[in-house]
């Protein structure tokens, strides 16, 4: 909430703003807004679905359709009030020519049980033959009354970098703020570029100064290898069986640490066997719970809850069979 000069990753902060013309600041049309119930707002992720990982075998199906029973049983033991996906929810390299028709699939749980839902791309997800380009499943996700996905400016790569505004229960006031980023994958490179971080960093500047410093989050698919280095120092909830060497951007977590204060979890996917949680003096840094029956893994499937709270942010694992486990808060 301070004023921001100096430098920040070799580059002058002041030259940033620069680019304010071109990176508007895109956020998700709430219709209706979403807003806390009794003084909390609590998300379930769903990660690393990978719907249509075989269609023309006998196990593909079977897969989805034990994915479809993760996605019922988390969203019946939370009754969340929103949902996010962040990413590979498809394994488009296996999909000809109807994305849509599995993207649907994966969205079923939730027009089931009337939650609200954002999308956030994955390294797979735009990989079909025909129309399965992040562009179309984006515009075809937001054609849904309960999406709150957005498509982010074009000068940005990728296509799933907005935030989204979650309103106090009875007035217009905002209480909390979720932030996504795209990194990329399938059809375009895996990256997360000074372009990604300058939106970030203009976007929470300008939230701070219209709404506060409001709690925040911010969701992306594939974790930086600062996950693991912090991992390694201990003092963390949950497990890492996968290493983490695909992406390397240590100007993120550097941002993130002393530019972003307000955003007080990260949570991510991409390495299926992951889903620990690590304090860093105030914020957290999560791996999301494998949801999906599709893709690699030996573990129990699960979802991630994250749930702004009274004084607090709070997160914990739901596993398939109902059962909590991992639990762990940082104060606002």
């Amino acid at each position: 909430s301070s004023g921001i000069n100096a430098e920040y990753g070799g580059l002058k902060l002041q030259d940033m703003w620069l680019f304010v013309a071109l990176l508007l600041l895109p956020f998700s049309a709430a219709r209706p807004p979403l807003r806390f119930k009794s003084g909390k707002f609590r998300i379930a992720q769903f990660t690393d679905l990978h719907y249509g990982e075989n269609e023309f075998t006998p196990w593909g199906p079977i897969q989805d359709k034990n994915s479809d029973h993760v996605m019922h049983s988390v969203l019946t033991a939370e009754q969340p009030d929103f949902v996010l996906f962040t990413g590979d929810s498809l394994t488009g390299n296996n999909i000809h020519s109807n994305s849509t028709a599995y993207w649907k699939y994966v969205l079923s749980p939730c027009l089931d049980s009337n939650t609200p839902w954002a999308h956030v791309f994955g390294n797979h997800d735009d990989l079909a033959e025909k129309h399965g380009e992040r562009e179309t499943l984006m515009k075809y996700d937001m054609t849904f009354n309960l999406s709150h996905s957005a498509l982010g400016n074009s000068t940005i790569p990728g296509v799933s970098n907005y935030f989204i505004p979650i309103y106090q229960e009875n007035s217009d006031e905002v209480g909390a703020l979720i932030y996504n980023l795209d990194t990329g994958g399938g059809n375009i490179p895996v990256l997360l570029t000074e372009i990604h971080l300058m939106w970030l960093l203009q976007t929470y500047t300008k939230n701070v100064q219209v709404y506060g410093d409001v709690p925040s989050i911010l969701s992306f698919h594939i974790p930086t290898m600062d996950f693991q280095r912090l991992y390694q120092q201990g003092n963390c909830v949950g497990s890492l069986n996968n290493t983490i060497d695909e992406l390397d951007n240590k100007n993120l977590f550097t941002l993130i640490k002393q530019w972003l204060p307000n955003v007080k979890l990260v949570t991510t996917g991409h390495y299926h066997e992951n889903d620990f949680c690590c304090p860093s003096k105030g914020q957290l840094f999560c791996q999301g719970r494998h949801s999906g029956y599709g893709g690699y893994s030996s573990v129990a499937r699960g979802s991630r809850i994250v749930q702004f709270a009274t004084e607090k942010l709070e997160t914990w694992i739901r596993m398939e069979d109902k059962t909590t486990r991992d639990y762990i808060y940082v104060p606002y």
